[in-house]
């Protein structure tokens, strides 16, 4: 038997009841989310198109391999932390 809309909105009701009501806050979030995000259809603009193209490619930089290795190690940071547990 094939379940009709108000068979699904039974089981998500269903689902909701079981929440703490300190969560209910994020599930009405999470709902929206789905909805707007997620399954609103949203048109591409050709700049959207564009910026996404141009974001690949290939790195361009005239200086020898070993001055941007040597850049890229220089810019790694390192932390000592004491953790405390």
């Amino acid at each position: 038997m094939q379940k009709t809309r108000a068979d699904y909105e039974q089981i998500l009701l269903n689902e909701i009841r079981e929440f703490p009501l300190s969560e209910l806050p994020k599930a009405v979030r999470l709902f929206r989310f789905l909805k707007e995000e997620i399954f609103t259809h949203r048109e591409d603009t050709e700049e959207d198109t564009r910026l996404f193209w141009e974001s690949f490619g290939s790195w361009q930089d005239a200086r020898p391999a070993e001055e941007i290795v040597k850049d890229i190690y220089a810019a790694r940071t390192s932390s000592r932390r004491e953790i405390e547990l």
